[in-house]
């Protein structure tokens, strides 16, 4: 009897001790930190393929993993795999949707095609559906069309789950976008006789203008000036958006001839959307321009990248041959 005691006491403890290592032992051969990627509609079948290689025993997490219930919860995100993690650590960081919070950085001077690529990388929504969702919002709410519509994307610094789709992205945006504009910037912007979509056009013209911030309330009041005087804008930042090459620095004759909506020599009032992601800076800056009556800007010559400003037309020449002279001492002829 006693020695029948002893055995199922023995085999007792056995079990015990299997069942500790299963639920409690480090089940992982990972050395440092690793991230599992968990997509909308991966079911349990593809969560394994994702799972199995980073798995010391694939036996034993499925054991706990079918007796924690997390066949039926998969839930969509990163996930950190941390080194020593047990079975139990695993299944329930998982179940739980425990998920890492991806950091969006969005920056001012982005252009549209570098922040749906931006996305894209960051996040698991995919361009076309970013497109989609995007074109969706320019016809559906009357505030947009379909190039004033990325000013909804103001730069900042925001936390997604990583399976965050196209449609989540553009609500998120839209969430924020809306936040933003507080009845107070609303208001100024009707003291301008502009929708928070126009302030935010005018601002990315500001923001490709200016180099240093002080001197944005002074342009954002210049380019006022000329709109309310029916004087077209002639803002080379949107030249050089609408020629698309990065690289130029220097606005040519020819360039400003071209038929195009981006076109500011050409056309009166603001493009159709903007240039770019505006600094919040510059967003604040035409709500609070300067009052003045410039009409006329340009760069220095001394390479500070501060602008002269003027009135009177003769002047401006003067001032504009300078800088013709200097780039052209510079061999910067495109």
């Amino acid at each position: 009897m006693k020695r029948i005691l002893f055995i199922l006491g023995f085999l007792l403890l056995l079990g015990i001790g299997a069942g500790y290592f299963i639920l409690f032992k480090s089940n992982v051969k990972v050395k440092e930190d690793r991230f599992i990627f968990i997509a909308k509609g991966d079911n349990y079948d593809s969560l394994r393929i994702k799972l199995n290689p980073i798995l010391s025993s694939e036996f034993s997490f499925y054991l706990v993993a079918n007796q924690l219930g997390l066949k039926s919860r998969v839930i969509p995100g990163k996930y950190k795999i941390e080194p020593e993690m047990s079975n139990v650590q695993l299944v329930r960081k998982l179940r739980s949707g425990k998920w890492e919070q991806v950091v969006v950085k969005l920056l001012a001077e982005t252009s549209r095609d570098s922040l749906l690529n931006y996305f894209t990388a960051q996040l698991d929504a995919d361009k076309d559906s970013l497109k989609f969702y995007i074109n969706q919002l320019a016809e559906t709410d009357s505030s947009f069309n379909s190039e004033n519509v990325y000013s909804i994307f103001l730069p900042d610094h925001y936390f997604f789950n990583w399976a965050t789709s196209g449609k989540g992205v553009v609500d998120r945006f839209l969430n924020e976008y809306k936040k933003y504009w507080t009845e107070e910037r609303r208001n100024k912007a009707d003291n301008l006789n502009l929708t928070p979509t126009e302030v935010c056009v005018l601002a990315s013209i500001v923001d490709g203008e200016a180099v240093h911030n002080e001197e944005m309330p002074r342009i954002a009041g210049l380019y006022l000036n000329r709109i309310n005087k029916g004087i077209p804008m002639q803002a080379d930042p949107t030249i050089l958006f609408m020629i698309g090459d990065e690289g130029r620095r220097r606005v040519l004759y020819a360039d400003l001839e071209r038929e195009d909506p981006y076109n500011t020599y050409l056309n009166l009032g603001l493009p159709p959307g903007p240039i770019m992601l505006p600094d919040k800076r510059a967003i604040e800056a035409v709500l609070n321009a300067e009052d003045h009556d410039f009409l006329y800007m340009v760069a220095r010559e001394d390479g500070s990248y501060y602008h002269y400003f003027t009135s009177v037309y003769a002047e401006h020449v003067r001032n504009a041959n300078k800088y013709r002279r200097s780039l052209n001492q510079q061999n910067t002829y495109r």
